[in-house]
Parts: structure tokens; sequence; C-alpha cells
């Protein structure tokens, strides 16, 4: 009998061919859309699960409220690692990791040998009893207890030493100071947003502050005792940091809490101040999801429209089966193996697409996913699910109405079926309102992300290059390299600083004169010369800048931008002569108030920032203004400078705009990404509505050439077959823009600065959808209207 089902279907889709090739070509797109979309969201959703305990390691971050102002930042204090093991029973492990580096980087060297790495961390002890990563060489638990213990990957082994092997013991350079490598690691197994080349033991560079709540410089992972313990964990830290500095922190108008962000959940987490990079969005994320089932709806409205509108073509042949004795439940059969058919094929073809555009995505998406049909667990069964959920979706309908039709009725050559119009035009409506919804929803995410990558973020970006000066032998040549600079025409200005511009620390704390000793604001906090704020070009709003102060070398001014100010709650003008500190070691006095700055990319509010003097040999990175008309030369200029005072280093020069930029790259690639398969769902709703027009032009053809005969002209006959799918789009738009408004209100208060919503968003959305409607049916209109009224009369 299935075989039969399956003959039947063969020779309806080789009968109708050019509608067969329609819905195959629509499904198997919708379902190579989803393939794709669906292993880039598993990717994505993928980071930190290869922890065998993944589901119990929290990171705890830090809530910092004061006058009316609320900062959630990734960071937290050491204080909070040691009252945890001491007073909180869920506590089974903790780990305090440092990012010394910041986008900066460390020169490492082994004999002839130099490499310049960005991705390491400071850890303590107990992070191989988190994080449970298998050793190659060492002792876990002894790994990092000493300092200058260093514990390499091993690809990162492999590239110092050529072997993973007698390892151990071996000693580095790091920066000018010598590092003993105590252990080797299994590469990452996995996504990672803690991703690292090597770790250095945080003792190297002294052990954290246990006893106080402030600087907050960590990142604090927590592994409790269960997955069910957070609630707890979170309740009684708060309560301890409370009853310690909590009436102290009130009485000041200050406030400070604690939150648990799940280790799987970190990548998704783009609001937080001074949090790692490569963040992406989980909100999105799921907008592709949406859009893979919204392409994979409009592939099924596609084929039920087709099925039902070619009902009076198949309506005889219900009737006959039905006269020598077939079944409804036959006949519903039947229509299911066509379906079921169309959607196998369209299976396959879509797996084929799908690995045919594969390269172009991964080059598009900055990823490395492919098809692995056998090696992948849950490729196969998903397909098979696929091709279910789509035959029921798809061949319900079509299956329900065509089996319904009567055979004394369908025999009669004036049989026409009743109720398919209305459902056709009900889901060409849905189909449309979808349309509008994703075409609305592009625009305005691609809008939202030209609007945080192009809005001004304070500072002459463009004009700035900058060096990483890594080694205390390097930063020593500070002053050399920045006079020996200044003498290179086309650069203007020169300064160095501690940090990159895009990634300061945050989680010093803030010391006041007049102010108790527990009153603190969390500041990030940057080193800079006398040159700091006339390179970068910062406005200055009250004050001096530090070029005026001769004793910067051994005297610690500030410059504070404005949120900090007000954090202070001072004025800019009061602030003036303050003395004030971002640490109780590094006390100087306020001399001038510069306009806000963008340190972090949009998606983050501007936080309270402190520029300091006092610490030259701090300083690692080192900064140009140059002019860009010259930059070849300049260039050369710079590397000559470079070599005659620092020859064991590199000359790396680089651009300030593109590691800016580089805080969008995630938010961008996913854009375009958006916006390919919200043009292929509209495009496959297009190709559906293009047959369905063909047909009902087709069927329409006496109609038109009477018209025609009678004087009916080509304009009014396009317009006569194209009004209909004008009043469906424009109720379609009715639908869609509400839903469209509701959804990326939403989306957009993910960001701390946004776009607004302007009507011109659903005006624009609402013509293209109009647009595309006329032009997809008007080719069937001009071909109908066109067309010979002999030829559609010639058999009367």
């Amino acid at each position: 009998m299935f075989r039969n089902y399956i003959n039947v279907a063969l020779r309806s889709l080789k009968r109708q061919k050019s509608y067969s090739l329609i819905n195959i070509f629509g499904l198997s797109s919708g379902i190579m859309a989803c393939i794709v979309i669906l292993l880039y969201v598993r990717d994505e959703f993928s980071y930190e699960r290869f922890y065998p305990n993944a589901d119990q390691i929290y990171r705890v971050t830090s809530v910092y409220e004061t006058s009316g102002r609320v900062e959630h930042i990734a960071v937290s204090p050491a204080r909070l690692t040691t009252i945890s093991q001491q007073s909180i029973p869920e506590t089974e492990e903790m780990t305090l990791v440092y990012d010394w580096s910041l986008g900066r980087e460390m020169l490492v060297e082994f004999e002839d040998q130099s490499f310049l790495e960005t991705e390491a961390y400071y850890a303590d002890t107990s992070f191989f009893k988190v994080f449970e990563h298998q050793f190659l060489e060492g002792n876990r638990e002894v790994a990092l207890s000493e300092p200058n213990a260093m514990v390499l990957t091993a690809k990162t082994a492999k590239k110092y030493f050529g072997s993973t092997s007698n390892v151990v013991g071996k000693v580095l350079s790091v920066n000018g100071s010598e590092a003993k490598v105590t252990g080797v690691i299994n590469d990452f197994p996995g996504k990672t947003s803690l991703s690292f080349d090597f770790l250095l033991s945080i003792n190297t560079i002294g052990n954290p502050p246990s006893e106080r709540w402030f600087p907050m410089n960590y990142y604090t992972y927590v592994k409790l005792r269960d997955e069910q313990a957070a609630e707890r964990y979170l309740e009684k830290a708060n309560q301890l940091i409370y009853d310690e500095v909590g009436e102290a922190f009130a009485a000041q108008g200050l406030a400070m809490s604690f939150e648990m962000e799940p280790l799987t959940e970190m990548h998704f987490t783009t609001t937080k101040g001074s949090d790692y990079p490569e963040k992406i969005s989980k909100n999105l994320v799921y907008s592709l999801v949406a859009i893979a089932g919204f392409i994979l709806l409009i592939a099924c409205i596609n084929y039920i429209n087709l099925s039902t509108a070619k009902s009076e073509k198949r309506a005889k042949e219900v009737g006959v089966r039905k006269v020598l004795g077939a079944y409804r439940k036959q006949l519903i059969w039947q229509f299911y193996g066509e379906t079921f058919l169309v959607t196998t094929v369209a299976v396959i073809i879509g797996v084929v697409m799908a690995e045919l555009l594969m390269p172009f995505f991964n080059n598009l998406a900055n990823t490395n996913l492919s098809i692995d049909l056998f090696g992948d667990s849950y490729l196969l069964p998903g397909l098979a699910c696929v091709i279910i959920f789509v035959s029921i979706i798809a061949g319900s309908y079509p299956a329900s109405f065509l089996s319904s039709f009567q055979p004394a009725k369908v025999l009669k050559s004036t049989f026409s079926p009743k109720g398919g119009n209305a459902f056709r035009r009900v889901l060409v409506t849905v189909q449309f309102a979808v349309s509008v919804f994703l075409i609305t929803g592009t625009l305005v995410i691609y809008n939202q992300l030209n609007f945080i990558q192009k809005r001004e973020v304070g500072y002459d970006q463009e004009q700035i290059v900058y060096m990483q000066m890594g080694s205390r032998e390097v930063r020593r040549a500070y002053n050399s390299l920045k006079n020996g600079f200044m003498n290179v025409t086309g650069v203007e200005e020169v300064t160095g600083s501690n940090n990159m511009i895009s990634n300061v620390l945050s989680g010093w704390g803030s010391v006041l004169e007049d102010r108790p000793d527990d009153f603190h604001i969390s500041f990030r906090g940057m080193n800079g010369d006398e040159d700091f704020l006339e390179t970068f070009g910062f406005e200055l709003i009250a004050g001096e800048s530090f070029k005026n102060k001769s004793d910067i070398d051994s005297t610690t001014y500030y410059l504070v931008n404005r949120t900090g100010i007000e954090a202070l709650e001072m004025t800019p003008e009061e602030a003036i002569g303050v003395r004030f500190g971002i640490d109780e070691s590094m006390v100087g006095t306020i001399v001038g108030v510069i306009e806000d700055f963008h340190l972090a990319s949009m998606h983050k509010e501007i936080e309270p920032l402190a520029v300091f003097t006092g610490r030259q040999n701090y300083k690692s990175i080192i900064y140009a203004r140059v002019n860009m008309e010259r930059l070849p030369q300049v260039k050369a200029d710079m590397e000559k400078v470079w070599e005659q005072f620092v020859p064991s280093r590199p000359f790396d020069l680089k651009f300030v705009d593109d590691t800016v930029r580089a805080q969008y790259e995630k938010d961008q690639q996913l854009g375009q990404i958006i916006l390919s398969f919200t043009v292929l769902a509209i495009a496959i709703g297009c190709l559906g509505l293009f047959g369905l027009a063909s047909y009902l032009a087709e069927k329409r053809t006496k109609e038109i050439g009477i018209r025609k005969v009678l004087g009916a002209d080509v304009q009014r006959i396009v317009f006569l077959l194209s009004k209909e799918y004008l009043r469906i789009v424009l109720v379609a738009n009715l639908i869609g823009w509400p839903l469209a408004y509701f959804i990326m209100d939403k989306w957009l208060a993910g960001f701390a600065y946004r776009i607004g919503l302007g009507w011109y968003y659903f005006a624009v959305s609402g013509i293209i959808a109009i647009a595309v409607a006329l032009i997809t049916v008007s080719y069937q209109s001009l071909r109908a209207a066109f067309s010979n009224p002999i030829k559609a009369l010639r058999y009367e």
C-alpha cells in the first residue's frame, strides 16, 4: 500500500512539474537555512559546555549603586573568596582570575625566540579545582602555588618548545621576568570565553587583598556543591557584605551587592563593565532562531497554498478514486505520502545546499562549522524530525481539504471547491505579515548596529596609533621613544599609558577627602603623562590638563570624567583641587575634569574614569597622534626610532580605531547573517507567491479573454489581478508593524545607547512589502493581460 502511495505521488509530481519544483526548491531553501542557522546557534550555545561540572560553576559579579546610578561589573573583590570559603557551606571551590593584559601584549622569550601573546591570565591555586583541565605534565594541585609559576596549553608548549614532553621545569622570560613552567594541559576541547595560551600564578604580582572589599579587580568563579545552590549562595554572600560594610555604605548613599552568572551564560553577557571581549547578544542569537522558524513557516505556507490552489485539477482524481471504493483515510495517507516525498527530497537537496553554502557562511560568521551526517549524533535524528514535522504541518490541510471532496459533485464539470480561497488569503496574509516583521526587524537591527559603530566615542580615534611596550626594559625606554617619535615629521602628539584606551579595568575604589574611609565609588583607572589629554583630544570642561605640571613623575594628579564627578556628587568646578585617589596608596589632586568618552562598547554605559600621573614606569603602551596623509613615511620613520632604542622587541604599529571596531565584530557578523537570511525568507515567499499568481492567472484565462473582447485595457486587467494581493499586503502590514514594534523595542532595551523606533522603519518595510508583492505578481498579470483573447476563447 505504501509503495502505491509513493508511485501515485511520483506521477502527481511529474504531471505538475513547475509547481513541484517551486515546492521542492522553496522547502529545500528553507531547510538549508534552518540547518545552517541551527548549527551556528548550537555552536554559540556550546561555550564552556565541555567542562564536566559546567552547570555547577558560576561567575560572581558586582552591582554598585550610588547617586541613583547602578553599575554592573564583571569583577569582584578578593575578600569575597576568603569569606565564602569560611562562611558559605554551598561553596565547594572558588578561584580568582586576574586579567593583567587587558588586550596588552606580553613578550615571551625562550632562548633566541620571542613571541607576543595577549591571551594570558594570572590565577590562584584553586583554578584547576574549579576548571577541570587534563594535565599532560605537572601536578594540578601545586601547579600555580609558587610565584612565577606558569602553566601552558599543549598548543603553546608546541609553539615554544616543539613538544609537550619534558617541558616542566623550563624557564622562560615573560615581559623581562623569569617564569618557570610547572604544567602543560590539553588544548580546550570546545568553545570558551576564558581562553588562554598560558596561566601565571597570581602571587607573582602579589597576594590579593583578602581583607578588603576594594579594589574589585578579580574575576571570581565559584563551584557550588550542587546545581540548586546558586540562590542560597547569593543570598548568603549579599548578607555577608551587608553585615561587614552595608550600614556604612548606606550612610553614604551607597550600596554594593553581587550577582551570579552561570558559566554557560557568560558568552552572552554584553552589558557588564571590565568583561572579556568577543561577547555576543543572546537576543541577536534568538533573532536568528526566529528567522529560521519563519523561513520554514513561509516554505510550508507556499506548499499549502500551491497544493490547495491546484485542487480543481485534482478534484476529478479524488472523485474517481472514491467511486472506485477509496476511503477518505486512504486518500489522506496518499496526500501525506506526496508531502512526505516532497519533504524528503527537499531535505536531501537542503543538506547539499547547506554543504555548498557552508564555506561562504563560515567566512561571513568567522566560524568553522561543518556538516557531518554520521559523526554528528544530533544531525540525522534532527533531519528525520524535520521531515516528519514539515510533512505534518505542510500536508495536514491539503490532505484534509482534498480528501473531503464529494464524488457526486466533483465529477460534474461545474464543480468549484469552496473554502480554499479564504484559507489561502489567510496564509498569504500570514506570510506577508512575517515578511513585514522581518524587514522591519532587519532595518532596526542594521541601523542599531550601525549607530553603535558610527557613534562618536568622544576622542579622535582615527588619527591615533599605538605600540605595546611589554617588558620593563622597553618601558624604561619610554622617554627616549617619546622624544624620538616627536622628532618624526607627521607625528603631532605622543603619550603613554598602562591601558588600552578601549579596555580599562574597573573596580578601583575611590578615596575622597572629608569622606569616611568606607566611602567608595567604583572607578576605571588608567595612567597618563603630560600629553595625555592633547594626544587623544579629550574635551576639558573644568580645570587644566597635565601639560603644565612639572612634577608629574613624582606627584599624583587626576583627570576625572564627567560621570565620575557626578558619582562623587560634585560639580566640575567644585572638584578642582580636591584630594582624591582610586586607591589608598594613590591619593592625589584633581586638576581637571574631562567630558565623557567611551572606553568600552556602546552596549555598556559610560563609567567613572580617573586618569592619574606619578607612575612613569607603569606605562606599557605608547600612543601617537599622526598625520594620516603621511602615514607610510611616518610609520617607516617611527620604526627606525623604535629599532634604535628597543631592538629586542619587534616594531608593531596598530590603529586605535581598529581596536574599537573589533568590539563590534561579533555584532556586525550576526547583523550580516540576519540580513542575508531575511532576504532569503522574502525570496522564498516571493517564489510561492509567483507560483500562486501563475496558477490563479491561468485559472482566470477565460475571464480575461472576455474582458479584453469587451474592451478592457492592459492596465485595468493588471489592476484586476493585482488588487487582491495589494489588500492582503496592507492587512499584513497592520499585523506585522505592531509585532515588530513590540519585539524590537524589547531588543533595543538591551543597549545602553539605542536608536528610536521612528515611523520611517515601518513605512519603508511596508513599501518594500508592497513593491515585492506587486513585482512578483506583475509578471503573471502582464503576461495574462497581453495574451491573445482568441486563444483563451477558441474552444468555446
